[in-house]
């Protein structure tokens, strides 16, 4: 499915099971690389009193990590072509970019690293930055092997305030059917919106009609998404279409936990700095309360 698939993982926290999830989207000509940041504070500790020594110190230490990864790719044989790289850094954010920017992947794997903390969020970190930072395809793991027939979800929006095309959820829809292919996976695809509430209707004929008003902007919302579904060719095994009414950061945590759902794909487009710490964003918001594997694609032209 990708010719590049750059896996990247800390010391501290490696996991053969996101490498298998980057070889399992791997073309069958394609590489995939296993990206090791390395960093031992305690050894950092000793080095430190001699200056002259640390640098190849470090060196010597990253190249035992080099050669311990090269061992076990040997024992795993895949069968597409995994090479291991390692570097000593102190922050694995800064060296998974740098990676990303040397070796120009087609789809970057990360351990999920969840935020609780608010203040963190604002100003930047893990999952965040990284979506901020990186504007190829995401997928963030989670500590769970793919069951032999797995479940994606993917959201969409088709209604734009900003009048932007529908690019960026054929894009996901597109992403989302051949992963489905690849992996042998039922696919879903999901849409959470919310009609007007009764509080905000001046019209009194429209307040009296209110069921039948949710009922014309439900099947609005579904004629946008079918209209979508038309341009993935599925001939057998269409994706099943999920309408929820509600809000999406709520209601959308809830589907994929109901419906236990192994990878959602989520759609993300460019935000000015005001913009986030006034309104945020719902797909940085949204990683943080779902625990299952989330595939983020940028809206690259996108405003």
């Amino acid at each position: 499915m990708y010719k590049r698939v750059l896996v990247t993982t800390e010391e501290a926290n490696r996991s053969e099971i996101q490498l298998s999830k980057g070889v399992a989207l791997t073309d069958p000509e394609g590489h995939t690389e296993w990206f090791m940041s390395v960093y031992h504070p305690a050894f950092e500790s000793a080095i430190s009193d001699d200056p002259a020594t640390a640098a190849e110190a470090r060196q010597l230490y990253a190249r035992h990590r080099q050669n311990q990864a090269d061992r076990r790719l040997a024992e795993l044989a895949f069968e597409t072509d995994v090479a291991a790289d390692v570097s000593w850094h102190p922050s694995y954010l800064t060296a998974v970019i740098r990676q990303a920017e040397r070796y120009q992947p087609d789809i970057m794997l990360f351990p999920r690293r969840q935020n609780q903390d608010l203040v963190e969020w604002l100003v930047g970190g893990d999952e965040q930055d990284l979506v901020r930072e990186l504007k190829g395809p995401l997928l963030f793991t989670a500590e769970t092997p793919w069951p032999t027939h797995p479940r994606i979800a993917v959201a969409l929006n088709p209604f734009h305030l900003d009048e932007r095309d529908d690019r960026l959820e054929h894009a996901l829809l597109q992403t989302a059917d051949r992963m489905a292919q690849l992996l042998s996976a039922e696919m879903h695809v999901v849409h959470c919106f919310q009609s007007l509430p009764r509080t905000a209707i001046f019209d009194e004929q429209l307040v009296t009609d209110y069921t039948s008003l949710q009922a014309r902007v439900g099947e609005e919302h579904r004629q946008r998404i079918e209209a979508l579904l038309a341009s993935i060719d599925r001939p057998i095994g269409g994706p099943m279409l999920q309408l929820i009414e509600g809000d999406v950061q709520s209601e959308l945590p809830k589907f994929v936990e109901q419906q236990r759902i192994d990878i959602l794909l989520l759609g993300t487009t460019e935000h000015s700095l005001l913009e986030r710490l006034l309104i945020g964003s719902t797909t940085e918001r949204l990683l943080s309360r779902i625990s299952c594997d989330v595939l983020v694609l940028h809206d690259i032209e996108g405003g």
